[in-house]
C-alpha cells in the first residue's frame, strides 16, 4: 500500500521529459508494430536480431534498357540519441496521469485514505478504475550505436539506457470494496471500520546496456538458400533503480473521527497489514528520497550489475522470401547497493491523536505503514532481464516494398516485456525512392491490438525514421508512444 513504487517512475519521467534501450529507440521498427526482426539491419538490428548485423543491400540498376543487379557493402554505421517511449493505460490517459500523481506524494495523504471519509469516497470513485487497468511506462534511449562491417563480419557497439514502470490497478471493487462499515456516534464523530485494500504487483526500474556483438553472413551461389546469417551479442548491464511491490493488503478499523478546529482526531485505530518490497537505489535516488539536494550524474554507481545475452539467425529463402528466430535479453542482474528488502505483516494500534505531522503518534503510526521498523538493508537480490523470443517470416517482392509477419513472447512482464503472444504484421512501400512509408498491425500485450505509421527520409548515407505505435490507442486516449531514429552510413 506505499507509494514508495511510484517515486522513482514519476521522477525518472520527469527528469526525461525533454529527450524521450532494444526496439523502443526504432523508429522503423515501432512504425511498422516492432514487426522488423528480419528487415531490420545494421543498428536497426540492435536489441532484435544480432544476426543482421552483417548484411548487403541489393540496389535495381538501370543502364541501357537493361536491369543490373548491384550489391551495396556499407562499412560504417553511426546512430546517436535516438529514442523512443510510451505511457498509457487500459483505461485512459487521464487516470494513469491521476492515479500516479495521487499514489506518488507524501505518506500523509495516504493515511487519510482512512481516517477521512471524504477521501476514502474521492480515491474510490474519481481514481480507481471500475475494471482491473493494466499501467505501463517505458523510455529508451540509445545513447550511441556503432556498427562496423569488414570481411570477417560485422561488430556492433551499442549503449542505451531503458526506464519503466508496470504495474496492474485493481478495480474499484477489488482495490476498496464497499464492505467497509461507516456510522456515527451520539458526541458526531463518526467510525470507518473494516477497511481493506488490496494493490496488485508493481515494479519501476532505470538499467543501461553496454552491448557488443557479432554478426557474420554467408552468401551462396547455387541452391535453394541465398544467405544464412548468424549474430550474439553480449551485454554488461548496470542497474540505477529498482522498486518492486508485491501484491499488498491492509486490514484497517478507525473509531472516533472527529474535527476539532480544522484538524481531524482519531480516538483508536487498528489494523493490519500484509505488505512485500524490495528495492535498490543509486545514490541519485537515495538523495532525492531523503529530500538532499540531487547532483546528476551521467555515470552514477549502479545499484545492480548483471548480463544479457541476445542471438539469432536469419535465412534467406529466396530473392522474396527470409525467415528468422531470435532471443534477446537472457540474462540477470544482482541488486546489492542501496539494497531495503521490508516484509510487514504486522498488527498495529494507536490511540488518541490528531491527523498532523505534529502530533507524534500520528507520525509513529504513519511510519509504521511505511515499514521501516521491518526493513531489511543488508539484502542481495537478483532480477531477470525482460527476456523475448522471436520468430518471423518477410516477403519482399521488390526493393520498394516488403511485408512482415512476426511473432514475441516475452518470459516475464518486467518493464516493457509482456509475456503475452504478440502477433505483428508490418508493411514498408517506397513511392520515391528516398521517401519510405510504413504502417503495421500488431494483435496481443497491454492494450489488445495496435495500428502503427510511420515515415522518414532514406539516403544512401543518412537516414531520419519517425514512427507512432498504436494511433488506434491515442485516438481512444489510452496509450501512446512515438520514437525518432538518425543513422549515418558510409
Amino acid at each position: 500500500m506505499k507509494e514508495k513504487i511510484f517515486y522513482l517512475a514519476v521522477l525518472i519521467a520527469a527528469l526525461n521529459i525533454n529527450i524521450f534501450a532494444g526496439d523502443r529507440s526504432n523508429a522503423r521498427s515501432t512504425s511498422m508494430s516492432f514487426s522488423t526482426l528480419i528487415s531490420g539491419t545494421g543498428n536497426d538490428a540492435y536489441g532484435i536480431n544480432p544476426a543482421n548485423f552483417d548484411y548487403t543491400l541489393q540496389e535495381n540498376k538501370i543502364k541501357n534498357s537493361k536491369k543490373k543487379m548491384k550489391f551495396f557493402n556499407p562499412h560504417w554505421e553511426f546512430t546517436i540519441f535516438s529514442g523512443g517511449g510510451g505511457y498509457g493505460s487500459d483505461s485512459s490517459i487521464e487516470f494513469y496521469n491521476n492515479y500516479l500523481k495521487y499514489l506518488s506524494i507524501d505518506r500523509n495523504k495516504f493515511a487519510n485514505l482512512f481516517t477521512n471519509i471524504n477521501e476514502v469516497f474521492t480515491f474510490r470513485n474519481t481514481i480507481l478504475p471500475t475494471e482491473k487497468t493494466d499501467v505501463n511506462y517505458d523510455f529508451e534511449l540509445n545513447w550511441l550505436s556503432v556498427n562496423y562491417k569488414g570481411k570477417f563480419g560485422a561488430l556492433n557497439f551499442s549503449i542505451a539506457d531503458r526506464v519503466g514502470l508496470n504495474t496492474e490497478v485493481n478495480s474499484r471493487d477489488e482495490y476498496l470494496p464497499l464492505t467497509f462499515g461507516f456510522n456515527f456516534n451520539q458526541n458526531g464523530s463518526y467510525n470507518i471500520t473494516n477497511v481493506q485494500m488490496a494493490q496488485s504487483e508493481a515494479i519501476a526500474w532505470w538499467i543501461r546496456k553496454y552491448s557488443i556483438g557479432y554478426a557474420k553472413q554467408w552468401n551462396f551461389k547455387k541452391g535453394g538458400i541465398k544467405s544464412f546469417s548468424a549474430g550474439i551479442s553480449g551485454s554488461l548491464v548496470h542497474g540505477f533503480g529498482n522498486v518492486t511491490t508485491y501484491e499488498s493488503k491492509l486490514d484497517i478499523s478507525t473509531w472516533g473521527i472527529q474535527n476539532i478546529n480544522g484538524t481531524n482526531h482519531v480516538d483508536s485505530i487498528k489494523g493490519k497489514q500484509d505488505f512485500h518490497t524490495q528495492s535498490a537505489l543509486t545514490d541519485y535516488f537515495k538523495d532525492y528520497n531523503d529530500g538532499a539536494e540531487t547532483h546528476f550524474s551521467m555515470f552514477p554507481r549502479p545499484a545492480g550489475v548483471g548480463y544479457s545475452i541476445d542471438f539469432g539467425l536469419s535465412l534467406e529463402i529466396s530473392n522474396e522470401w527470409k525467415i528468422a528466430a531470435s532471443v534477446t535479453d537472457l540474462g540477470k542482474i544482482s541488486w546489492d547497493y542501496n539494497t531495503i528488502t521490508n516484509d510487514d505483516t504486522n498488527h498495529f494500534a494507536y490511540y488518541n491523536f490528531y491527523v498532523t505531522g505534529t502530533d507524534p503518534t500520528y507520525n509513529q503510526m504513519v511510519n509504521d505503514l511505511g515499514g521501516y521498523e521491518t526493513q531489511d538493508t543488508n539484502t542481495t537480490f537478483s532480477t531477470d532481464m525482460p527476456t523475448k523470443y522471436r520468430a518471423g517470416i518477410m516477403f519482399k517482392p521488390s526493393n520498394k516494398f516488403l511485408a512482415e509477419l512476426n511473432w514475441v513472447k516475452g518470459t516475464n512482464n518486467l518493464p516493457g516485456n509482456s509475456s503475452d503472444n504478440i502477433f505483428s504484421l508490418g508493411l514498408e512501400y517506397y513511392p520515391i525512392s528516398y521517401l519510405p512509408l510504413r504502417t503495421g498491425f500488431s494483435a496481443g500485450g497491454p492494450g489488445l491490438w495496435y495500428i502503427s505509421v510511420g515515415t522518414g527520409i532514406k539516403f544512401k548515407n543518412f537516414t531520419f525514421d519517425i514512427g507512432t505505435y498504436g494511433i488506434n490507442q491515442l485516438i481512444m486516449n489510452k496509450r501512446f508512444s512515438v520514437s525518432a531514429t538518425t543513422k549515418i552510413i558510409f
